[in-house]
């Protein structure tokens, strides 16, 4: 008795499953297959066309998350440096007026109470020009109360600090990057500023992303992910629906329909990963139509497994 066929619906979930586990695609891309109407239907293949869409340029890089621990211990030593400075400067105004009042206080206690205070003084501003040159101006300028919010953010999980490091100087004015966590999907990091160190391999001055929000419970120190950041003059291309994308050995492969009944497996290369798919500028053209459903089916139906011996 031969075998029913699975629903369309059911064989692409596994073998969507199969494909991700990992083994090895059997068809080149380039290759073509090709299938009758009824076969089309009974797989559940269905096709759309490309639209032309023009997005910024994306610069790619890679996004490694920063150990807190000494921006929080720079933000506790500001904060105990500032009472002591405000402590200080109070005994001095203090001392000074008794001392002109009526000498209850000696010129000499009054000079060394103000001595104190210009002491106190200069040691928070120290503190404070650390944060210029350690963590960047954007920490420089951010007030006590704002910076330490930041810090409990990043106690608490809530946010994570990224340093982003993209090649040469193309994405220093990138308002944001997007952060590829793999099955975990992707995060966005908003750019506070440029870091104060250059990464010796890729000469760049890197910068200092803020990821908040569920994504960043998942950014441990050290982490590191593929980033990509616009940057520069928009470019023309296509988008691929999430739905049409084949993944396998971190490659990205789309089934094109070139007649009725055929279908090319085509790689995409160069894409940037959006919400509804992926963006590649190059490799297809506006109007051709790609299977958005029954891939999984398809390529099973390219690759059948080998008989076995009776």
């Amino acid at each position: 008795m031969t075998p029913r066929p699975l629903p369309a619906p059911i064989l692409a979930g596994v073998l969507a499953c199969v494909l991700a586990s990992g083994p090895a695609l059997a068809a080149e891309t380039g290759s073509v297959v090709k299938l009758d109407a009824a076969t089309q239907t009974r797989l559940g293949v269905a096709v759309a066309p490309l639209a032309a869409e023009r997005r910024a340029a994306v610069v790619t890089g890679f996004a490694r998350v920063l150990d807190p621990s000494p921006l929080a211990q720079l933000d506790s030593d500001i904060a105990v440096a500032a009472i002591a400075a405000e402590a200080s400067r109070a005994e001095a105004v203090r001392a000074r007026a008794l001392n002109a009042a009526d000498a209850t206080v000696s010129t000499r206690v009054a000079e060394a109470a103000e001595a104190a205070a210009r002491g106190d003084a200069a040691k928070l501003a120290l503190l404070r020009r650390r944060l210029g040159l350690e963590w960047g101006p954007t920490f420089q300028r951010m007030s006590d109360a704002a910076r330490s919010r930041l810090v409990a953010g990043l106690a608490g999980g809530t946010s994570a600090l990224v340093r982003i490091d993209v090649a040469g100087f193309a994405a220093l004015n990138a308002a944001s990057a997007d952060l590829d966590l793999g099955p975990a999907g992707r995060a966005r990091a908003t750019i506070l500023g440029p870091a104060r160190t250059t990464d010796p391999r890729l000469q760049s001055t890197g910068l200092i992303g803020l990821v908040t929000g569920a994504q960043a419970r998942l950014l441990a120190t050290g982490f590191a992910a593929p980033a990509s950041l616009a940057g520069g003059a928009s470019v023309q291309g296509v988008v691929l629906p999430r739905s049409a994308l084949l993944r396998n050995e971190g490659r990205t492969l789309v089934y094109v329909r070139k007649d009725p009944g055929s279908f090319e497996l085509r790689a995409a290369e160069g894409g940037v990963p959006i919400p509804s798919g992926l963006f590649v500028p190059r490799g297809f053209a506006p109007g051709e139509a790609v299977v958005v459903q029954g891939a999984s089916a398809l390529h099973a139906a390219q690759n059948p497994p080998a008989k076995e011996e009776e």
